[in-house]
């Protein structure tokens, strides 16, 4: 891990914020159940799709590490903006399989969007705090922003945490967020989870710049470039970057380097642009077979065990969807409920 930048503190601002313990044996454990859920989810989703019972799968297969060592950095009483790749990070803060499941067949019950999305594309949880994903690519980066700016007015602690990819670093709603939120030195933490791509577009096409992290200096807050596939790095990083937030230090940018595992969609053909080799290296770096070694190698996790694990999340995520698509579909006479315009 390396931080990028480190803005100077203005005069008579808050001290610094206190250096997190070193996570427990038992929320390491956690965090590895988490990514392991978040797994079990995906897979079964693109079972669905091929056998054409689920529409749409956008896989986070890859994204795990980061997605739930961040979230897992937060309070109750936060807020996360995720992107729409986010489900890592939806289950770590506390979305149920059935709950998943239900979005997937857009059912009535369906507790993200009541059944009117396509599965993570567009969904919100108002109970556990998470603010509506939009598909606009980096649309949600300024509502981040002005999240963290109501909790700032309101006094009331809470942090914002708001994810991405490198794609919407090109946009213009990235500046505006990050601008917005170092101005004010807002309680925000944005990380972009960097896989190289934007769908179909390489990160050497993006910008001339690949070092995200660095361009948190431009804006005067902190920048941290992290390896994605590290867990515990990931999970100090955004622990430290919660604690900065929530102690009045300002916004930070984590740069979190993953590879997709997946292609973009599941209605894509990552093969037509990306080489066999890179997508068999990219299989390689599966942040959750580095952090299974990562507690074997510390005797808090044995192979067998982590097997069992997967397994058994496996079939809670088969018997979720089995459940899940026997609900009830949604009335006619809802279609507008919910709706103001």
């Amino acid at each position: 891990m390396t931080a990028a930048s480190e803005p100077s503190r203005e005069p008579g601002s808050a001290p610094a914020a206190a250096e997190p313990a070193e996570p427990s044996r038992d929320e390491y454990l956690h965090v590895h159940r988490l990514m392991c859920a978040t797994k079990a989810l995906d897979d079964r989703m693109h079972v669905l799709v091929r056998q054409g019972r689920a529409p749409f799968v956008g896989s986070a297969r890859g994204h795990e590490g980061i997605q739930v060592a961040a979230t897992a950095a937060l309070r109750p009483d936060d807020w996360l903006v995720p992107h729409y790749r986010g489900l890592g990070n939806a289950v770590a803060r506390g979305l149920t399989a059935r709950e998943w499941m239900l979005a997937v067949f857009a059912r009535a019950g369906d507790p993200l969007s009541g059944g009117r999305n396509i599965p993570g594309g567009c969904f919100s949880h108002p109970r556990l705090r998470i603010a509506p994903v939009s598909q606009v690519v980096a649309s949600w980066i300024p509502k981040a922003a002005g999240i963290a700016y109501a909790s700032k007015l309101r006094g009331d602690g809470a942090v914002t945490l708001c994810t991405f990819g490198d794609g919407a670093t090109s946009k213009g709603d990235f500046h505006e967020g990050l601008n917005f939120a170092a101005v004010h030195r807002l309680p925000v933490v944005f990380v972009c989870e960097n896989n190289g791509y934007a769908i179909s577009v390489p990160l050497r096409l993006q910008t001339a710049n690949p070092a995200i992290a660095d361009r948190a200096a431009g804006y005067g807050m902190r920048g941290v470039a992290v390896d994605g596939t590290d867990v515990p790095a990931c999970y100090a990083a955004a622990r430290e970057a919660v604690a900065r937030a929530r102690a009045g230090e300002g916004p930070t940018l984590i740069e979190a380097r993953i590879w997709r595992i997946n292609a973009h969609t599941s209605e894509d053909n990552q093969a037509r642009y990306r080489p066999a080799e890179e997508m068999a290296e990219a299989a390689r770096h599966d942040p959750i077979v580095r952090f299974q070694e990562w507690l074997t190698g510390r005797g808090w996790l044995d192979p067998e065990e982590a097997r069992s694990v997967q397994d058994r999340l496996d079939r809670e995520a088969s018997e979720a969807a089995d459940w899940a698509e026997r609900q009830p579909w949604p009335r006619p006479e809802d279609l507008e409920t919910h709706v103001f315009a």
